[in-house]
């Protein structure tokens, strides 16, 4: 089931960044709807088979990665780079109205504390965050998606309120810094002076 697993969430993302990072103009992976096939779908929608125990249109936790990835990407993608482990993907980017984006991905089944720090950006007084990872079914293949804590009501998929979840927020007085439970990412916007 590792293909409609909170996992492949994570995957979405790092599909997406490197696409971008590399100047592809266009990639495909996902289907909307496909076939349950035991859990080896990489469908972004359930299509209500039995096994599957879910509702037909039931968004999988990779669903919900693109959304949030779609929501908090910025207007121009700049540089970032991950030191002290390879473990972590950073995907960066700015806003034309000044804020800052990053977008976390921890590729491991352990948890990753990250420090962010900028260059060339002036950092705000707050930042925002919402933080993707999978539940406690299944292993390091959750079907379930957690978003801010808050997750699906069934076996399955995210949260039904994701469109209008806030996100959490911290002061920057302190410097930013995350930790990422195993196979998650943590998408930030972060305000600028």
């Amino acid at each position: 089931k590792q293909q409609v697993s909170n996992t492949s969430g994570t995957f979405a993302i790092i599909v997406q960044g490197e696409a971008l990072k590399n100047n592809f103009g266009l990639s495909a992976r996902w289907d909307l709807y496909n076939g349950w096939d035991s859990g080896n779908d990489h469908g972004l929608f359930s299509n209500g088979d039995a096994a599957e125990g879910v509702a037909k249109w039931t968004p999988r936790p990779s669903f919900y990665y693109m959304y949030y990835f779609q929501k908090c990407i910025g207007d121009r993608l700049v540089g970032s780079t991950s030191t002290g482990t390879d473990l972590v993907r950073a995907y960066a980017s700015t806003y034309t109205s000044g804020q800052g984006n990053i977008t976390l991905v921890n590729t491991s089944g352990a948890a990753q504390t990250v420090q962010v720090k900028f260059t060339n950006f002036h950092l705000g007084t707050r930042f925002y965050w919402y933080s993707l990872e999978g539940s406690n079914d299944n292993g390091d293949f959750s079907r379930k998606v957690l978003v801010n804590g808050s997750g699906p009501t069934g076996v399955a998929g995210g949260p039904s309120d994701y469109a209008t979840l806030k996100a959490k927020s911290a002061l920057t007085v302190n410097g930013i810094r995350v930790t990422l439970q195993p196979w998650s990412a943590v998408f930030l916007l972060v305000d600028n002076l």
